[in-house]
């Protein structure tokens, strides 16, 4: 058993995760970690519930490894993708922050703020997305159950409003315990969480088949098919297929 282990969430029909999945596992044990999939909820039935919130369950894993990656189940990692434990100091927080030109997060993170009872910092140059975190033992307490938990409007990259169907969770809420408990983060820039929304801008910051990881965020996923094409030269990695399982913990179902 390894004192690592990449994580992903896929709770429910999620049709995409048949391409991603092998290629996060691949991943894993390029770099020697364990690799885990919840599939299972265990949100408290007394709380609001919704998947995005069983991510939550990373504490629980922390009591048996050193130091976590979370990946999102729409993400694609390219083939030559860096180690990223080695990147990221245990220390601090791994993550992609969405900042100016790019994104405005000011009014979403000054709403979390209020309903968290969190001082707003006064900018929002530190809003990370969620999708992609280098968890270490000291980030612990930033997965604890929360007493209280809601969503907010899910924004565009500009900040205006998106579709009312469109809700966050678990991303105001991490961005608002980070500064409570006053996590240090490590940005480790686009290239390792590279939004499918950047991809259709005019300045993005570089093409998305330059990065180290891409994430098919919001409805359309047909970009990480594309991008497995890219990366991989064929609509699925057959060598990822068959690639080993890992250690199984009672709380989750490894794919």
């Amino acid at each position: 058993m390894s004192r690592q282990a990449v994580i992903t969430l896929c709770i429910g029909e999620l049709s995409y995760s048949s391409i991603t999945i092998p290629v996060i596992r691949d991943y894993s044990c390029k770099i020697g970690a364990d690799f885990y999939s919840i599939t299972q909820s265990s949100v408290p039935q007394n709380k609001p519930h919704h998947p995005k919130l069983d991510k939550f369950q990373i504490h629980e894993f922390l009591d048996h490894y050193d130091r976590i990656l979370f990946l999102d189940s729409d993400m694609v990692i390219h083939p030559h993708c860096p180690n990223l434990f080695e990147l990221v100091d245990p220390d601090h927080l791994g993550v992609v922050c969405e900042t100016s030109p790019y994104f405005n997060r000011d009014q979403v993170f000054q709403e979390a703020c209020q309903y968290y009872g969190i001082p707003y910092p006064g900018h929002a140059n530190h809003w990370f997305n969620s999708g992609m975190m280098v968890i270490s033992q000291a980030h612990r307490p930033l997965f604890a159950w929360p007493e209280k938990v809601t969503s907010f409007a899910a924004r565009n990259l500009d900040g205006s409003l998106a579709p009312p169907r469109f809700r966050w969770w678990d991303m105001p809420l991490l961005n608002c315990e980070r500064l409570r408990l006053n996590i240090e983060i490590q940005d480790l820039g686009y290239r390792y969480n590279y939004l499918q929304s950047l991809s259709g801008l005019d300045n993005k910051p570089f093409s998305p088949k330059n990065s180290f990881i891409f994430h098919g965020c919001g409805e359309d996923k047909s970009m990480l098919y594309r991008m497995i094409e890219t990366w991989y030269g064929r609509a699925f990695p057959d060598h990822a297929i068959n690639t080993p399982k890992r250690l199984i913990a009672p709380c989750i179902q490894a794919f």
